[in-house]
């Protein structure tokens, strides 16, 4: 248990320094009408500090290790100098295949699929990133249910800690933003472990403890597509976003709320009985999109 602590107190002091660094050399995400609503320029470093507190702990896991760091630095540039779709789609999927087939050694054909699966994790907390909090508490219980259920239990104790130190400055109000190179870094743990698991029926375990964010990903997409947008781009019509039309635009409500919904399916992964874990996901899920239906954000 001393990883998450550990972890803990390096990503506050790191999420600090970077912070004051951040704002000294312009590393900052500026107001930009409705996909960045904030008030004033907050600095971006948060991934930065997310990777450098979780470090110490893949020591023993090089190959692992490398994926974040290349997912660090796609997400570094994407931040500062911005990446096309297409462009971070095509390094996703080669990310994902190169995974699959050269560390985990799957097939030729399952490292194909196991691309898109990969995709799927990184562009889901990556559009989950939307509001202040709602990445790293959504990561946080990710990865202390991971723990809980045996995967990769040193590594999933480090992460939660740092994207807990981290959520200290980007609870709403937020101080700092984890950019792309954050929701990037999330997104790869994530799918890591879904490409670890896939052979086995924790694939199903692990799949439930992120599936709010996968279930915003596959909504998204479908509803993009119909209107005729391109499903890469981001809106204002995520669930988060509708939560925050229901409490009144109240960040701290939506925080809870989502964590809420979180922490629901988490708990579903953890105590129910593999074969009944998809049927309960798809009730909830109806359930969970006919209530948002009705708000229609413009």
């Amino acid at each position: 248990m001393m990883e998450i602590l550990m972890a803990f107190g390096l990503s506050l002091v790191f999420n600090y320094v970077l912070k004051v660094l951040g704002m000294k050399l312009g590393f900052v995400d500026k107001p930009a009408g409705t996909l960045k609503p904030h008030e004033k320029p907050i600095p971006y470093l948060g991934g930065t500090a997310i990777l450098l507190s979780i470090s110490p702990w893949f020591l023993n896991y090089p190959e692992y290790f490398f994926p974040f760091i290349v997912m660090w630095i796609v997400g570094f540039i994407d931040d500062k100098r911005g990446l096309s779709p297409k462009v971070r789609l095509f390094i996703e999927l080669a990310g994902g295949f190169s995974i699959s087939y050269i560390i985990f050694g799957y097939s030729f054909f399952d490292s194909a699929i196991l691309a898109f699966v990969f995709t799927m994790a990184v562009n889901a907390y990556n559009m989950v990133d939307g509001l202040d909090g709602i990445c790293a508490g959504n990561t946080i219980i990710f990865s202390v249910f991971a723990f809980m259920a045996g995967f990769s239990p040193d590594i999933s104790l480090a992460v939660a800690g740092a994207f807990a130190g981290y959520l200290l400055y980007n609870f709403p109000p937020a101080k700092v933003f984890m950019g792309d190179q954050g929701s990037y870094l999330a997104g790869t743990f994530v799918g890591l472990l879904l490409l670890e698991s896939w052979e086995s029926q924790n694939f199903v375990r692990i799949a439930a403890f992120c599936w709010p964010v996968l279930l915003d990903l596959f909504v998204g997409f479908v509803r993009r597509s119909l209107a005729g947008k391109s499903p890469l781009k981001g809106d204002r019509d995520h669930y988060y976003d509708k939560i925050f039309a229901i409490t009144g635009k109240k960040k701290r409500a939506t925080f809870f709320i989502t964590s809420s919904i979180a922490l629901f399916y988490a708990l579903v992964g953890l105590l129910l009985p593999v074969t009944a874990i998809p049927f309960v996901l798809i009730i909830s899920s109806v359930v969970q999109v006919f209530l948002l239906k009705s708000l229609r954000l413009t």
